[in-house]
């Protein structure tokens, strides 16, 4: 039976403040915004993002924006810093994505100027620099929308090349790729490869579908099969390790992500469809084990459990990069989750690198699993105290459905805010948050906490 499943993430943020937006069981690690000064239109600096973890086990992110292309080293989530940059063709709204073999990284854009082709970068390097070998054409190629790789191969999509279709590149030698056969029609917006398999994802309508292809002769790709559903906009397609659970994205047209029981190729049947909040529309999701992850533009990152499948999977959480309002296209681009930490990151349209993390922020804990009947703000212990305190409260299931706003502030006893120690979305649960007062002084203080519409606040002492 088909099935569909609202999933109602209906959480507003106020302000602009990145804090203050949707946010569940994910965390903050570090967020750069250090190249918002060109795109066309006007907030489109940044693009996707993908990853790389050397073989000393460093883990680095990979930044596309407006005219070049960022490298972070992310592996001490404390000190975030940018490597180095490599110069790219200027692309409207930004455009760049990127595959990594071994310790090269090949980069595409649909971008004019300088540097167009398939640029090769070398980032055994890194930390230190970044070693840009040659940008790369063949004749009549210089643009490509997305590329992909397995093994000792390119997969160049929505190259000015063939239509758009598929193009495959050997590059058995890394820095002197060969290029080899075409894929069939229609244009390829994007695809995932297994076994010598492509399932490209066909975009635009009225041909829009999954192109299943046969690339084992990789000079002669042969059109094995099609699957096509109800309104597609099919804009990327991905599979579970075991191939069972095909998942497809709609750029369009529904705006959602479907999962698919694909264990038949000849049967491929609709397991579950996730419908986002508001008016945000799926960009890219990917399987890592039993999770998904998606960029969900103005619905940020979000991650399902789908561990059950086919029964119901789970919202286990979301973080919303989207900080305002505007055009419906800005919010997350890109989510690369493959990090060996179990960190993953996020490009944003607007704002550009989220690093994250999974669990309750820093200075917070989750206290058992006992859901909470009602709101709950307990004094601080110790009190007095000096200079470290820990207040604990409860929040409790909400019936709608979704969680609760949070925010739990301290103020000096003239009612000026000191400290915000919680300011995000909670599910149910009982909560232990701590406040470091060593900068304060002595006095008397007062925290309080927001929660829907349950507001109460008690007096503390810190006496040093």
């Amino acid at each position: 039976m088909k099935k569909a499943i609202l999933f109602l993430l209906v959480l507003f943020a106020a302000g602009s403040d990145l804090l203050s937006q949707a946010v569940m069981n994910m965390t903050l690690i570090s967020q750069k915004n250090e190249h918002n000064a060109g795109g066309t239109p006007a907030g489109w600096h940044y693009a996707s993002c993908w990853g790389w973890t050397s073989p000393a086990g460093r883990e680095y992110a990979i930044l596309g924006y407006w005219n070049g292309t960022a490298v972070y080293d992310i592996t001490d989530g404390n000190n975030v810093v940018q490597c180095d940059t490599i110069p790219g063709p200027t692309s409207f709204y930004g455009y760049r994505e990127f595959t990594v073999v071994g310790h090269y990284l090949y980069i595409v854009s649909e971008g004019s100027g300088a540097n167009q082709g398939l640029q090769i970068v070398d980032l055994q390097y890194l930390p230190d620099s970044l070693y840009h070998v040659k940008n790369w054409t063949f004749a009549g190629y210089t643009t490509t929308h997305t590329i992909k790789s397995d093994g000792n191969y390119l997969y160049l999509n929505g190259a000015n090349y063939n239509g758009g279709g598929l193009v495959i590149l050997d590059i058995s030698d890394p820095e002197n790729p060969v290029k080899r056969g075409n894929g069939p029609a229609p244009y390829s917006h994007d695809c995932f490869i297994k076994n010598d398999t492509v399932y490209a994802a066909n975009i635009y309508n009225p041909n829009s579908k999954m192109s299943i292809i046969s690339v084992t002769d990789k000079d002669n790709p042969v059109l094995v099969g099609q699957f096509s559903y109800p309104n597609p906009v099919c804009h990327n397609v991905w599979f579970s390790d075991n191939r069972r659970w095909l998942l497809t994205t709609d750029e369009g047209g529904s705006n959602h992500l479907r999962i698919w029981d694909a264990a038949n190729l000849a049967n491929i049947t609709l397991v579950y469809e996730y419908i986002p909040y508001e008016t945000a529309m799926v960009h890219n999701a990917y399987f890592k084990g039993d999770t998904i992850f998606m960029s969900h533009y103005r619905a940020g990152i979000v991650a399902l459990d789908i561990s059950t499948l086919p029964a119901q999977p789970t919202v286990i959480g979301y973080y919303d990069t989207y900080p305002g309002s505007g055009l419906a296209y800005q919010g997350a681009w890109n989510v690369f989750p493959y990090y060996p930490s179990g960190r993953f990151i996020g490009s944003d349209i607007n704002t550009g690198l989220y690093v994250l993390r999974f669990g309750d922020p820093i200075g917070i804990s989750h206290n058992g699993t006992e859901v909470p009947e009602g709101f709950a703000l307990e004094q601080n212990f110790p009190n007095p105290f000096n200079p470290v305190t820990k207040i604990r409260f409860s929040i409790p299931k909400n019936n709608s459905g979704v969680s609760f706003n949070t925010k739990l502030v301290v103020f000096d006893a003239a009612g000026k805010k000191v400290k915000t120690l919680v300011e995000q979305n909670l599910n149910a649960g009982n909560y232990t948050a701590e406040l470091d007062a060593s900068s304060l002084a002595s006095g008397i203080y007062l925290y309080s906490l927001e929660a829907g519409s349950f507001k109460e606040t008690k007096k503390m002492v810190l006496i040093k």
